[in-house]
């Protein structure tokens, strides 16, 4: 146990200062670090993913909603579109949570690197094009939510890759997505954890200190450093090459879902 807390340490340490110079939730780093180092706590191949899954929710909820503080302060979170938002993500990633956590381990590496490999090319690729405007309805916020909700699941992240661009295409100025994107982050972070410990309640093999799904000593040592490196790597963001630093850690995703797929 001491090892894994140990490595965690380092793991948010890393994770808080890329999420801070990226804005990208740190589920694309902590899925994978979890992976490799859940076996030496004693986590089980059968119910690896699902760990790796829930433990990475549970460090959303805390990362999350100190970023979502602090963009409330500066009037960065839409609290009207967040009312219709929320409720649909929170109910998505809990039943879909349900059901992934049910789901054969290896497929659930598999969808991961899909989903990582989607992301990378997002970032590779991604033109620097002015979103067509289209409305903002209740509907279409509520039909994002649910679907937002279920990716998300399945990745273990907080859905920011695919809330902020939603919500950019449909009017909010890019501040305000990605402030709105964080607060409901938080609330489908804490969906996901519940989901995730619901469903591994009475799980045997799990390891000691563990609710569920959640192996608590991964949870406290990633959110114990990431907490304060999230803050260096914003203000590294103003000095330091954001878009070729983006393209590197793209390159570095690929790489992890083609491991993750020849696993």
């Amino acid at each position: 146990m001491i090892e894994v807390f140990l490595s965690c340490l380092v793991v948010g340490s890393a994770v808080g200062f890329l999420a801070g110079l990226f804005g990208i939730g740190g589920g694309l780093i902590i899925v994978p670090s979890l992976v490799y180092l859940l076996p030496l706590a004693g986590v089980t191949p059968e119910n690896l993913m699902a760990a790796a899954l829930g433990t990475s929710f549970s460090t959303i909820v805390v990362t999350a909603f100190s970023s979502a503080q602090r963009h409330h302060k500066l009037g960065n979170v839409d609290v009207q579109v967040s009312k219709y938002f929320i409720p649909a993500l929170m109910v998505s990633v809990f039943l879909a949570g349900l059901a992934v956590s049910n789901l054969d381990a290896k497929l659930m590496s598999k969808i991961f690197a899909v989903m990582v490999l989607y992301l990378a090319e997002r970032m590779l690729f991604s033109l620097k094009k002015t979103p067509e405007i289209k409305p903002l309805t209740t509907q279409s916020t509520i039909v994002a939510g649910g679907v937002i909700g279920a990716l998300s699941s399945m990745a273990g992240i907080a859905g920011g890759a695919f809330i902020v661009p939603f919500l950019n295409s449909r009017g909010l100025e890019m501040k305000r997505a990605i402030g709105t994107s964080s607060f409901c982050g938080a609330f489908l972070g804490l969906s996901g954890t519940i989901s995730f410990i619901a469903s591994g309640w009475n799980v045997e093999m799990m390891p000691d200190y563990s609710l569920g799904y959640v192996y608590l000593p991964a949870l406290f040592g990633i959110t114990l450093t990431s907490y304060f490196t999230s803050k260096l790597g914003a203000n590294a963001a103003s000095v330091l090459p954001v878009a070729t630093l983006k393209k590197a850690f793209a390159v570095m995703l690929v790489a992890i879902a083609i491991n993750m797929f020849v696993k």
